[in-house]
């Protein structure tokens, strides 16, 4: 290919119009879910509250991955901007509003030697509504690294943290709190972490299944119902749109009277769906 150039392709995909007409609804709700879970391995110092993430092991799933190279990278990019987010990354004010760490010495953002060793997992699924079966590999994979890091902090010392970043002196006045409330004097001696199991899991394993079987059934239907991306969230895709429950209820034509007056949300839908009609003839 040297005196030929590079082998290129082009494509569009367009998201079912399940939104209103509220602001961003003209590019479509997301299809399609993704998921991830993440499990962090770090090493606290209880006498200084200093954290450091040792090994990340991170598992997406992204559809089908059509560039895995690049959903690997993502992983890993997503990773090293959330590490800033869950340990050192903080706008600070001063009492007049100006921002005290307005440069990179102040504001701590992750380099090459904060980054831990990360280890991307991509789980391949195929869905139905995706471009190929794919689904996202933005902005899901930075999620899961803020509480993976949290809870890795609580299962090594016992304390729970609400509020990031985890600087030292903000997880050492947690782990002094601790002491005070156990009645101990060495951190060393705090009682161990437990872990409490929420019926909650239950119930999410259970949709997720039904989710799982529903997209099974319509990969292999030749004329699938219409799809509903709140399936896994308790709407149930075999009840009629204006019989669901207000929050779940699905709307994809905005009401006459809005469409007089729109606004800048339904003059963008109404453009956009003028523009699918025109490609469909």
């Amino acid at each position: 290919q040297e005196d030929r150039g590079a082998l290129v392709s082009s494509g569009s995909y367009r998201t079912p119009p399940m939104g209103r007409a509220h602001k961003g609804a003209a590019a479509g709700l997301a299809p399609a879910y993704s998921f991830s879970a993440y499990v962090a391995e770090v090493d606290v110092d209880i006498e200084t509250g200093q954290t450091k993430v040792e090994r990340v092991w991170a598992a997406h799933d992204c559809g089908k991955a059509l560039n895995p190279l690049a959903v690997e990278g993502q992983i890993i990019g997503s990773c090293h901007m959330g590490m800033g987010q869950v340990l050192s990354e903080e706008m600070k004010y001063g009492r007049t509003g100006h921002l005290i760490n307005p440069d990179l010495l102040d504001y701590k953002i992750p380099t090459v030697h904060e980054m831990p060793l990360v280890t991307p997992i991509i789980v391949e699924s195929n869905d139905p509504e995706g471009p190929f079966g794919a689904k996202e590999a933005g902005e899901g994979p930075l999620l899961p690294i803020l509480p993976a890091v949290v809870n890795a902090v609580y299962d090594a010392i016992g304390v729970r943290v609400d509020e990031l970043p985890i600087t030292p002196d903000r997880l050492y006045k947690e782990i002094e709190k601790k002491c005070r409330k156990e009645g101990i004097d060495d951190p060393l001696d705090l009682s161990p972490p437990t872990l409490d199991y929420s019926p909650l899991q239950d119930v999410l394993e259970e949709r997720a299944n039904l989710h799982s079987e529903r997209d099974i059934e319509r990969r292999y239907d030749n004329d699938p119902p219409p799809y509903h991306n709140g399936a896994l969230f308790g709407l149930d895709p075999e009840v009629p749109g204006d019989e669901q429950d207000s929050r779940w209820a699905a709307v994809v034509i905005p009401p006459e009277g809005y469409l007089d007056n729109p606004g800048l949300a339904g003059s963008a839908w109404k453009h956009v769906e003028r523009r699918h009609r025109e490609g469909q003839k």
